[in-house]
């Protein structure tokens, strides 16, 4: 039992769920074209979270259609010891010895696609059952005792530890930009080429707060440089030509960000009209991509996370653990908090204000950076207060 993801003529990439003959199963699938408005990476998630429930209903020789339509349903022990035990256990080994259970967001994860899609199973037979059916009745009450029982399954998630920092301090920053710097004399890397688009890639995160999915969708026409230079962040149909798997995309709003940095402006200039074409030049095919790989192809997601990788391991006495690209995100965010309340601006208009700049559609998002800044100016009166009170 796998899942595959096909690319549509459209574009479009949606995944299906095939059997161990490699032929899809009808339902789930179904299931999932009822959430195309999804992107392709949470619906490859889903349905491999459905996978695992499919493999006990194969392993216990149940006919989930048949349970439903005769009113069967599942008994108490089989929904708390059988599905919900089953959706706790990871399921990357050949064995179902010594498998270990999955973190309590992962087996919460599961849980909800489960029972949405139960739900879902459930409401799809009794809309097609005439009232005057004498099944209906028993049925619809069988749905909602299954449903209450996995209601109840779900886990707490663990405390977490606040006091762990997703950011980088101003000194981690500096360093980070200091030793990507391709002008440096003695610049990481011996392809000048390469060193650029790391720094590029890295300065776009870091300074306007792009998801690796928008840095990575970027072309060369969202770059302005001129008079007023920005960077535009574009919502864009499905590309039949890129190939890249996972595709990149864009899950937020588009924005228009303004780059006022002469320096940075006169980099990313450079690059685009020179190293980006060296790069370009090593592959037969041409690319509309700002940010390109060694080979002159578009980046992928997981050049773009290897890439930091390699930075922590190096330089692992100045960079953090942490370093990824959501951490430069998480960064620049903590960042535009700060500099909003230094500016006086009130906690209503700096969520909308990061909002914005973020490409996210919800202001709710926005509580984490607020309450960050709040516990480090905390933490800098505590200071203050002690220092006044032992002198």
């Amino acid at each position: 039992m796998q899942v595959d993801v096909i690319t549509h003529p459209s574009g479009e990439q949606i995944p299906i769920l095939l059997d161990r003959d490699g032929l899809p199963i009808p339902s789930p699938n179904e299931f999932i074209l009822g959430r195309r408005a999804l992107s392709s990476n949470t619906l490859t998630r889903n349905l491999r979270e459905l996978a695992v429930f499919y493999r006990w209903l194969e392993q216990q020789n149940i006919d989930l259609r048949d349970r439903i339509q005769t009113g069967r349903g599942f008994s108490e022990a089989e929904v708390r010891g059988g599905i919900v035990e089953a959706l706790r256990l990871e399921q990357g080994g050949t064995s179902s010895i010594h498998r270990s259970a999955v973190s309590p967001h992962t087996f919460n994860q599961r849980l909800t696609t489960v029972r949405q899609y139960v739900a879902w199973r459930y409401d799809m037979y009794l809309g097609a059952l005439p009232l005057s059916d004498l099944r209906y009745e028993r049925i619809r009450e069988q749905s909602v005792r299954i449903l209450k029982w996995l209601d109840s399954a779900f886990m707490s998630a663990p405390p977490q530890n606040k006091g762990v920092r997703k950011g980088l301090t101003d000194k981690e920053a500096k360093f980070l930009i200091d030793c990507l710097d391709p002008d440096r004399p003695d610049p990481i890397g011996r392809d000048p080429a390469v060193r650029f688009r790391n720094y590029i890639s890295t300065m776009i995160m870091l300074y306007y707060g792009l998801r690796p999915g928008e840095l990575l969708t970027l072309r060369v026409e969202d770059i302005e440089i001129g008079a007023i230079s920005c960077i535009r962040v574009r919502r864009r149909p499905p590309d039949l030509k890129d190939t890249r798997r996972p595709r990149p995309q864009i899950k937020r709003n588009g924005r228009i960000l303004p780059i006022d940095d002469p320096s940075f402006a006169s980099k990313l200039d450079r690059y685009i009209m020179k190293w980006r074409d060296i790069l370009e030049s090593k592959s037969e095919n041409e690319s509309d991509y700002l940010i390109l790989s060694d080979e002159g192809t578009p980046l992928s997601q997981s050049s773009l996370t290897q890439l930091y990788q390699i930075l922590r391991n190096q330089f692992s006495n100045d960079l953090p653990e942490h370093l990824s690209a959501k951490a430069l995100r998480h960064t620049f965010s903590s960042r535009i908090e700060r500099a909003l309340r230094e500016a006086g601006v009130d906690e209503e208009r700096r969520r909308q204000a990061l909002a914005l700049l973020r490409g996210d559609s919800s202001l709710e998002s926005q509580t984490v950076y607020i309450a960050q800044e709040v516990e480090e100016q905390a933490n800098l009166a505590l200071k203050k207060f002690q220092q006044k009170l032992l002198s």
